[in-house]
Order: C-alpha cells, then structure tokens, then sequence
C-alpha cells in the first residue's frame, strides 16, 4: 500500500513536471516565433532599401493581414534618412569618396511606394488598427524589430562617421602636404 501511494505520488510529479516542460517549451517557441518575426521585418525592410527585392514582392513575404499590418506599423516608426550625407559620395581629385549606406537609409518617396502596395493589400478594417489593437505576439515581434533595427541604424551610423572621419583626414593630411610643398617651393624660388 505504501508502495502503491508512492507510485502515485511520482506519478503527480511527473505529470506536473510534464505540463511545466509543455508550458515553457509552448513559450520557447512563442518568443521563437516573435523573434523570428521581428527579423523579418527588419530583414525585409533592408532588403527593400537595398533594392534587393521590389515593393511588389512584399505582400508575398508575409502570409497574414495581421503580419502586413505589424509590418506596416513597424515601417511608420522606423527614421527616415538616419544618416545624412556628410562628405562627397564620389571620389574628387586625389581624394576618395565616402558612400552614404542605403541598407537603412529609407526616402519618403519610398516610403509612400510601400504604404502605397500595403494599402492595396489589407482590407479597410486592418488600416486603421493601432499597435495596441494588436496580439501580444505581433507587439512583442514590434518592439524586438524595432529595437533591432535602432541598434542597425547606429552600427551603420558609427561605421560611416568613422569612415568619413578618415576620409577628412586623409584631406587634411594631403592638404597640408601640398601646403607645405607649396611654401618649399616659394622659398626655393626666392633664393634662386
């Protein structure tokens, strides 16, 4: 009898052990599917302002209205022309040019062009769904791509301010030297 209470206690346990086990791998795959999502969007949005796909495939690469409409929410939040052009994108004389990323580098006309193809894709109810009126899974996908993409935005910020940095120096070295060259020769001319 003992034995059988025994069994029965273990046997609780292990159920109770199983339906945590359910529950937490239920979740596992709820922030797999989230964070998945959110790659998605932020992967998309690039490959967009890459030119690497056509506004016209977007409706292709999410399969629910409620994805396009997260999509489309996360598309108005995202900055337009993050990093502005700071130095010539062309070479000029001895100089080399910095070019402006566009992997993240969205223009309004753009941006238009795909709210535009949105629009045409989701029923009058899903455009005016707010960020709130969505499930919890398409909010927590939201703000991880957002989140992912303003850490992008920064890398990409950091790695152009950096790369213009040592385009103006290379400027400033050459100037000076053609300078400095310059004032060589003047005074080799005024000994002669």
């Amino acid at each position: 009898m003992a034995e059988d209470n025994n069994n029965i206690e273990l046997d609780a346990e292990n159920t109770e052990i199983n339906e945590l086990d359910n529950t937490s791998r239920t979740e596992a795959e709820q922030q797999k599917f989230e964070s998945d999502f959110a790659l998605k969007m932020v992967d998309t949005l690039i490959s967009l302002n890459e030119q690497n796909i056509s506004s016209y495939e977007l409706p292709n690469r999410f399969f629910t209205t409620d994805e396009l409409s997260c999509f489309s929410l996360f598309l108005r939040s995202v900055p337009v022309n993050p990093v502005p052009v700071m130095y010539p994108e062309n070479g000029f004389l001895l100089f080399r040019g910095v070019p402006v990323p566009k992997s993240v580098n969205l223009t309004s006309e753009s941006l238009e062009e795909i709210e535009h193809i949105l629009e045409t894709s989701v029923s009058e109810d899903q455009k005016k769904i707010q960020l709130s009126d969505m499930a919890d899974d398409m909010i927590n996908a939201y703000q991880i791509a957002t989140q992912i993409y303003n850490d992008r935005v920064e890398k990409i910020r950091a790695t152009y301010l950096a790369n213009v940095k040592n385009a103006k120096t290379q400027v400033m070295e050459v100037s000076a030297a053609v300078a400095c060259g310059f004032v060589i020769i003047l005074t080799l001319a005024s000994l002669i």
